[in-house]
């Protein structure tokens, strides 16, 4: 990608503005002078007004935007005249013209609205995504090899700095939540927060939760970093982006430590987002330098590590808790923040699982193929991806939802991971049953979502999910006992044999018929809901009635149309409460 070292100064002069406008930004966040120019376009209805430190920081801030702006337009000029033909630059400059609009929208909404707190998170995102478009750019014209383009060779760890770069994203966004949340001056010690792991307080939680993303986020950066070090001689510019990644995190921790350290001076709350924007184009430019892209093989073995089947049923229960939540339909932002976060924290959970059970996995037909077991995929890999998605679900529940619903999502994960995964399921027979309290959380995660808060309402969906899940899992584990029995795994028909599994499926699926018609009790929902309920688990303990008395050559097909009915009646129940709350919704 040859352009005239003209065009190329350009660009940097359009990067260089616009990262000075978004650190600039910073500081107009932490000196309060978000109002310093209550007006806009204008500032005091006037090009050049009187100042004063409020408004010169701000007024400096829009004069740095619109510098940003003109060389951008020139950029975009430039390109449409003689590189139009360039795909990569044509496609970068016209992803950044837009961001550039998009954020002056953005500001301009910011102000008119006196700065509520999701209009600023909004504003510094899409700065950063500008940025991020930017950095690849100048990436590409001073590396024109980079991208994985022919006859470079193959960078398998490439998903590291990605992960650094989305771990800084987030980051930066749940440092945006403790500032919208006055938390910033919380905690007045450091590492630990008075002291304290878990201190007391909604604020001083907050402040110490970023505290906690930053040190999980650090775990991915650095790993890149060090990745990207040890491959400097393979990749031209990897060995430089990989140092200044290294660098600009530990000056970021030094520069978040300074913050309480030095009782939140001026220099230290300026500093810290700043850094943190230089960091984010780091491992951008990082992760462009090392990006292969990957064949459509590789794409499919990372999201079979998310085990989206899986997903998508925890996905549903989720949305029902959100529908009995709002009565009807709950809020778009919500709704699209509950999908994204409840999808990360389940393919996160998931991805962990993956690797912790990758010595069992091999002795089972079902999932001796899977990508950590047969090498497709490095072990660290698949722990990096579940960290990251984990701490990308709590950040977006935490910020457009609440904090509950972010502390429940990742509650669900540790238990999955810790109670089920190590502990449960290599040693008792009711592993099943106690570890169902996992897919058990998603529910809880929206009903949160909508309300903040758990009622009666909420632990009896979780109950119901708790109920459905050994029925469903040990019709399963008729099917593959043989499987269980050569990893060691002591599920039910294993241990106790198949008549007093069949058994156990009957008493649950009994279970279900009273405990779901129980919402229909509290009033939570209608009468559409209770027929279509009782209904459901009529034909559920049908199939299980006909397991109990079906005969040793028969029993398979009985276990497997068991096994089908129940991933069909947890579907079709969660879908009669959200048809059921939607109509009573529309009636109210």
């Amino acid at each position: 990608m040859i352009v005239s070292p003209a065009f190329r100064r350009l660009v940097e002069l359009t990067f260089a503005t616009a990262f000075l406008a978004a650190a600039w930004g910073g500081v107009v966040r932490v000196s309060g002078s978000g109002l310093g120019c209550p007006d806009w376009p204008l500032c005091h209805g006037t090009l050049l007004p009187q100042f004063d430190a409020p408004t010169f920081i701000e007024w400096f801030h829009r004069l740095i935007a619109i510098v940003s702006g003109l060389t951008l337009a020139a950029t975009a000029l430039w390109t449409l005249v003689r590189y139009r033909g360039r795909n990569h630059v044509c496609v970068l400059v016209f992803i950044a013209v837009p961001l550039y609009w998009l954020q002056a929208i953005l500001g301009a909404v910011t102000v008119l609205l006196e700065l509520p707190h999701a209009w600023i998170t909004a504003h510094l995102a899409n700065a950063e995504l500008l940025l991020a478009a930017l950095t690849v750019l100048v990436v590409l014209l001073r590396r024109p090899g980079a991208l994985g383009e022919a006859g470079r060779p193959a960078a398998p760890w490439s998903w590291l700095p990605f992960g650094a770069a989305v771990a800084t994203f987030v980051l930066m966004l749940s440092g945006a939540y403790v500032r919208g949340a006055d938390a910033t001056a919380a905690c007045g010690t450091w590492p630990l927060c008075e002291g304290g792991v878990l201190p007391a307080g909604a604020a001083p939680l907050i402040h110490m939760l970023h505290r906690y993303v930053a040190a999980l986020g650090g775990i991915v950066i650095v790993a890149a970093a060090v990745a990207g070090w040890r491959h400097r001689r393979e990749l031209p510019g990897v060995g430089a982006a990989s140092a200044l990644v290294g660098a600009l995190f530990v000056v970021q921790v030094v520069a978040g430590a300074a913050n309480p350290l030095t009782g939140f001076s001026a220099w230290a709350l300026g500093a810290h987002p700043a850094i943190a924007s230089a960091l984010w184009c780091a491992t951008v430019a990082l992760t462009v330098l090392a990006w292969r892209p990957p064949s459509p093989a590789v794409v499919r073995d990372y999201v079979a590590l998310t085990k989206p089947s899986v997903m998508s049923l925890l996905l549903l229960t989720a949305v029902g808790g959100m529908f009995l939540a709002a009565r009807g339909i709950p809020p778009f932002h919500l709704l699209a923040a509950t999908l994204v976060g409840g999808a990360a924290a389940s393919g996160g959970a998931a991805s962990l699982n993956h690797y912790l059970d990758r010595d069992i996995d091999r002795f089972m037909r079902r999932t001796s193929g899977r990508p950590i077991v047969t090498h497709r995929i490095p072990g660290a890999h698949a722990v990096v991806l579940g960290v990251l998605l984990n701490v990308v679900a709590f950040a977006v529940l935490a910020l457009a939802a609440n904090l509950l619903a972010a502390s429940l999502a990742l509650a669900g994960t540790l238990f999955y991971i810790l109670v089920y995964t190590l502990w449960l399921k290599r040693t008792t027979v009711q592993n099943i049953v106690i570890g169902g309290a996992a897919g058990a959380f998603p529910p809880l995660v929206g009903w949160a979502a909508v309300n903040g808060s758990l009622d009666l309402a909420a632990w009896l969906l979780f109950a119901i999910i708790f109920a459905w899940t050994p029925a469903h899992f040990w019709a399963l584990a008729l099917l593959i006992k043989d499987d269980y029995a050569r990893a060691g795994v002591p599920m039910l028909p294993v241990i106790r044999g198949e008549r007093e599994t069949t058994w156990g499926i009957l008493q649950y699926a009994l279970a279900l018929v009273p405990l779901s018609a129980l919402l229909f009790l509290t009033g939570t929902v209608g009468a559409l809901y209770l027929v279509v309920s009782l209904v459901l688990g009529g034909v559920f303990v049908a199939h299980a009635v006909r397991l109990v008395r079906s005969e040793e050559v028969r029993r398979r097909a009985a276990a497997r149309a068991t096994y089908l009915y129940s991933l069909l009646y947890l579907a079709l129940l969660f879908s009669a409460m959200m048809l059921d709350s939607t109509m009573l919704g529309l009636r109210g």
